[in-house]
């Protein structure tokens, strides 16, 4: 990569890919590049072992290390947010920066049992799949969403039902945290992780959260500009800070 650029990670969330980034990949934030996997079990990727949020970030820890990439700024959308607190909470001095959008709470996220058959629905029915993902779009789908959903159709069986079981499992201790850089964003018009629910996670990072106006659980597809400006913003504030992180 050219001399000074730092690397931007970022995390998908369930029912997803890396095409979510498709464009914050192809227009990066100056002086950043962005690198995007597929986590395991998504997009058709092969998947081992138990499907939870330690797993994950397990995984991420291995692709960072065969990626040659040390100290970067992680940013995880949803259940990626999980997977990204839950990395960066093991050792933050691992980590430049966190970013949180529409992230799953510190506490977990807990999905209703009488939901779970919908999950399990979502594996054979297409139509099923392309409403649920639309909904995450409120105010406008993104150019590339029949590829969201093609892609969310290749996500491994075991995930339907297990990555929600995983979400409600897990926390984080905020303390772990305290001085690495965090912005927390969220949407207006989400429902699944509310704006109460991003606002709650923002103060206990000790953060004020910013709140997208119109936008859904998908604000960063539905307005990349705006999410774009919010996010180069807060990384002109990282290049070049040598930052270290006290861990508790």
């Amino acid at each position: 990569m050219p001399d000074g650029e730092q690397t931007l990670v970022a995390l998908h969330s369930n029912f997803a890919s890396a095409a979510w980034w498709e464009k914050l990949i192809a227009h990066p934030p100056a002086g950043w590049r962005v690198l995007a996997p597929d986590l395991p079990g998504f997009a058709g990727t092969g998947h081992e072992g138990e499907v939870s949020v330690g797993a994950y970030a397990d995984w991420l820890g291995g692709w960072l290390i065969d990626q040659g990439v040390t100290r970067p700024v992680v940013l995880g959308h949803s259940l990626g947010g999980a997977v990204a607190l839950e990395f960066a909470a093991r050792d933050p001095n691992a980590l430049s920066g966190l970013v949180l959008a529409a992230s799953a709470p510190l506490t977990g996220l807990v999905t209703p049992e009488e939901n779970y058959p919908v999950l399990e629905l979502l594996r054979a029915n297409a139509g099923l799949r392309e409403v649920s993902l639309g909904a995450l779009f409120p105010s406008a789908r993104p150019a590339n969403f029949a590829r969201l959903v093609e892609d969310a159709g290749r996500m491994a069986g075991t995930h339907y039902a297990g990555n929600a079981r995983a979400l409600a499992c897990r926390s984080v201790d905020p303390a772990r945290l305290a001085g690495l850089p965090v912005l927390v964003l969220g949407g207006a018009l989400d429902t699944l992780v509310t704006p109460e629910m991003v606002r709650v996670q923002a103060a206990a990072l000790g953060r004020e959260a910013i709140i997208l106006d119109g936008r859904g659980h998908g604000f960063p597809q539905e307005d990349p500009q705006a999410f774009r400006a919010h996010l180069g913003a807060f990384l002109e504030t990282l290049l070049g800070s040598g930052l270290t992180v006290e861990t508790r």
